[in-house]
């Protein structure tokens, strides 16, 4: 799982941070207030309203300085590095639990993990994406991914929600999905699937995939597939984050620091925004916290290590190198969000990670020692899943465990 060359030109970037958009609001990843922002002034209210609730808490480490920058996704730049990214054939295996929403209990899944898989991509000349799913010892499951439901990043990551199964013959479920890239010729897909009728949480699913005819690459970044237990994953990460419309149609970056904490009982988990003053400008910043909660960690001797954040009614699954924090049940009538990541370790030398914490793109000063990253995505849905925005964002860990 090693990275090669990039996709996107350090150009290409360079590009995109010089175009500029509207800046109109958008709605950023908190538990409440989802489905009325549109409007800077209105988005810093409908924030400070969904974290009234929350105790606040400031982080002590702060990633460097970020030049905040307009950029836009109108410019095909990202729609086909997107393309030329995932319409390959992949190998890859399954790591995946089964959840049981209504005991809030989360379990190994005997029928998919472990198990090894081919994937082929099809572009289609209208951007949709055809995909040939085959199990090793399985029948094929054929989707279409449209383009229009996909939002892209910078290189070649997405997310997205479609009807699909990973079970042939079974009826679809509700599947959330998100792509994110390792390096050039490795990718992580972190699906979590929900019941199409009662709209209760039933599976978690890791597809680690490597591209069919990837060579051995000299450098670069690859998934940190011992980081998969609480533990493993505890730390401080600092780093930055754009926010993108469903349409692609707006970017804007702004800085996010996350800080993870376990005890070996409780697991505390917090997010803090800094920003411009009106999310939109270069004034004055300020600093939010979004989100603070605490969740009880799973028993001992379970396959996995799990997190139920009972307020929330929210698991977060650890599974080898990445996560995903997700609401047990989809209430048409409330707005959730879904979360995914990965852990990356990259080695000294120069490579293109998911949001680029690399010097000389889009960043001023050092970028920090650490060799960890965590690429994160998050979907953020209003009532009737109306989806409001996608915030990726790209960390590095300034304090371990």
């Amino acid at each position: 799982l090693r990275r090669t060359s990039g996709f996107v030109s350090r150009s290409a970037l360079a590009a995109l941070r010089r175009k500029t958009i509207e800046p109109s609001g958008i709605a950023h990843p908190c538990r409440d207030g989802a489905g009325s922002a549109s409007r800077g002034s209105d988005m810093i209210a409908a924030l400070i309203t969904a974290a009234a609730a929350l105790q606040p808490a400031r982080l002590r480490h702060r990633a460097p300085h970020r030049i905040v920058q307009s950029a836009s996704a109108t410019d095909a730049t990202e729609r086909e590095s997107y393309l030329q990214y995932n319409a390959h054939a992949w190998r890859g295996v399954c790591r995946s639990v089964v959840v049981d929403a209504t005991r809030r209990r989360v379990d190994y899944d005997a029928d998919l993990d472990g198990k090894r898989y081919s994937a082929a991509v099809k572009r289609r000349t209208n951007g949709d994406l055809e995909e040939r799913f085959s199990w090793d010892d399985d029948d094929a499951i054929e989707t279409t991914l449209p383009s229009k439901d996909v939002v892209c990043d910078f290189d070649g990551s997405y997310s997205c929600d479609r009807a699909s199964s990973l079970v042939a013959g079974t009826a679809p479920s509700f599947t959330i999905e998100t792509g994110l890239a390792v390096s050039d010729e490795a990718r992580i897909r972190i699906l979590a699937l929900y019941d199409g009728a009662t709209g209760l949480l039933k599976r978690i699913a890791c597809l680690d995939e490597q591209r069919v005819g990837a060579t051995e690459s000299t450098g670069g970044a690859a998934l940190a597939a011992e980081v998969d237990d609480v533990f493993a994953v505890s730390g401080e990460w600092a780093g930055d984050a754009t926010v993108r419309r469903p349409d692609n149609s707006a970017c804007r970056v702004l800085k996010q620091d996350f800080v993870l904490r376990c005890d070996g009982e409780r697991f505390y988990r917090g997010l803090e925004m800094r920003m411009p003053g009106d999310l939109f400008s270069t004034d004055a910043k300020t600093e939010r916290t979004l989100l603070e909660s605490y969740g009880e960690v799973s028993e001992p001797g379970l396959a996995y290590d799990s997190v139920v954040f009972r307020e929330d009614g929210a698991v977060l699954c650890i599974l080898p190198g990445c996560y995903a924090l997700c609401p047990f049940a989809l209430d048409e009538e409330k707005a959730f969000f879904v979360e995914a990541g990965c852990f990356v370790d990259e080695d000294d030398r120069q490579g293109q990670l998911p949001i680029s914490v690399r010097k000389g793109i889009m960043m001023e000063g050092d970028p920090g020692t650490s060799s960890r990253f965590l690429a994160r995505s998050v979907r953020l849905y209003a009532p009737k899943r109306e989806l409001k925005s996608v915030t990726t964002s790209y960390h590095q860990l300034v304090d371990g465990d």
